[in-house]
This record gives C-alpha cells, structure tokens and sequence, in this order.
C-alpha cells in the first residue's frame, strides 16, 4: 500500500504517477517495466518513488487495487437476483464492463493486461493468491444456480466455477486472436481497449453463452 507519503502529494500528483505507471504495465508485464523509465519522463528522482511505496510489487499491487475498484463500481450495482437466468446476468456484466472500458482506458488497458502481468516469475505468488480469489467468486455463482436448480449437479463445483473463469478469458483472447481489439495500438492511440467494438463484443458473448448454455444447465426431464 502507498504510503503516507504518497497520500501527502496533492490528488493531481498522485494521479499523474498512478496513470505514468498503469500506462507502463498495460504495455509491459510485470518483470519488464521500467520504474527508471518511467520518473525519467515524469522527470522525478527515482528515490522518490521507494518514499511513496516499498518496492516495485508494493506498487503493482496497489494499481491492481485502485483500478479494480473503480470496475467494481461498475459491476457491483450488477445483481443476479434481478435477471432471470444466469445468462442474462452474465451478458449485463459484458455491457458495464464495456461501459467502464469506454470511461476508463488506462484502468480497463492495465486490468486487461493483467493476465500477462502476473505470468512473470517475480509475481508467481501473487498470481496464484489472484486466480484462486477469481475462481472461487466463479465457484460461488456456480452454487447458486446450482441451488436454484438452474445449474446441473452431477459435475463438480470446482470444474464448472473454473470453466466459467476460462470462458471468459475465452471472450477476450478470442477477440484479441481476430484482430478485432487491438490493445498495444489503442494504449498508443489513448483508447479504450473496446472502442466502437461494443457490437462485437456482445456477439461474441452470445456465442459463448450459446456453445456454454447446455453445457451448464439442467435439464429438465417430462
């Protein structure tokens, strides 16, 4: 966490090197960025980062932190109980997801490079802590429909919770393989990573939910 240093500098400041190092490690992973690289232009002395932070990972983890909050505001107003079917939920989480890459490149451009972040060998740990609180939210969705009667029971929690974690990354790596986001080039262009491809996205979505549906629904017997 930062510390009472960095809490010190005025909100402008702060801003201005959260955004200088989210910039950096949207575009590369965790093990490549450079702090040297990145207070050369900020033109800061480099000591002053390790008064505002401990280390390198003290700061990777509170970016992490900043940006996965603001999603969240986005996401959480989000409640199953209002839909009908688990599907319907799923795609609203693809609109306001979409909604808070539009409002928020820079956040949506380093949680979207994320992944490819925590595979460095420096972060293993991190990685494993992160995947697991993931999977598990996902295990939990899986026993509520399962619960409700909506999701079959003859598979195990843990497989479904974890399929739907790789179906979304399914969604985004898909999309990326096509060409039809490009994100090294949108950081460049100081764009969204799904700028004006809301249409692709959400049918690329249904496509999944279309292949995943009778998958993970029970079936109902006359």
């Amino acid at each position: 966490m930062p510390k009472k240093t960095f809490k010190n500098l005025k909100e402008s400041k702060q801003k201005l090197i959260k955004d200088a190092f989210l910039r950096e490690f949207a575009i590369h992973t965790f093990d490549k960025a450079s702090i040297s690289i990145v207070v050369k232009k900020l033109n800061i002395a480099k000591g002053s980062i390790y008064q505002y932070f401990n280390d390198k990972l003290d700061l990777f983890i509170y970016l992490i932190q900043e940006c996965s909050s603001v999603k969240s505001k986005y996401l959480e107003p989000v409640k199953r109980s209002d839909y009908p079917d688990f599907w319907s939920f799923f795609r609203d989480l693809y609109e306001k997801g979409y909604l808070f890459d539009k409002e928020n490149p820079l956040e949506s451009h380093f949680l979207h490079n994320l992944g490819q972040n925590l595979n460095s060998p420096s972060v293993t740990e991190l990685y494993q802590k992160m995947l697991q609180q993931t999977v598990s939210g996902f295990e939990e969705m899986v026993k509520y429909e399962v619960k409700q009667k909506l999701f079959r029971d003859d598979i195990p929690i843990q497989t479904m919770g974890f399929t739907l974690y790789k179906l979304g990354m399914s969604i985004q790596e898909q999309l990326e393989f096509s060409g039809s986001i490009t994100p090294k080039q949108s950081i460049n262009n100081n764009t969204p990573v799904y700028k004006e491809r809301k249409e692709i996205l959400l049918q690329t979505v249904d496509q999944y939910i279309q292949l995943y549906k009778p998958a993970f629904e029970k079936q109902t017997t006359l």
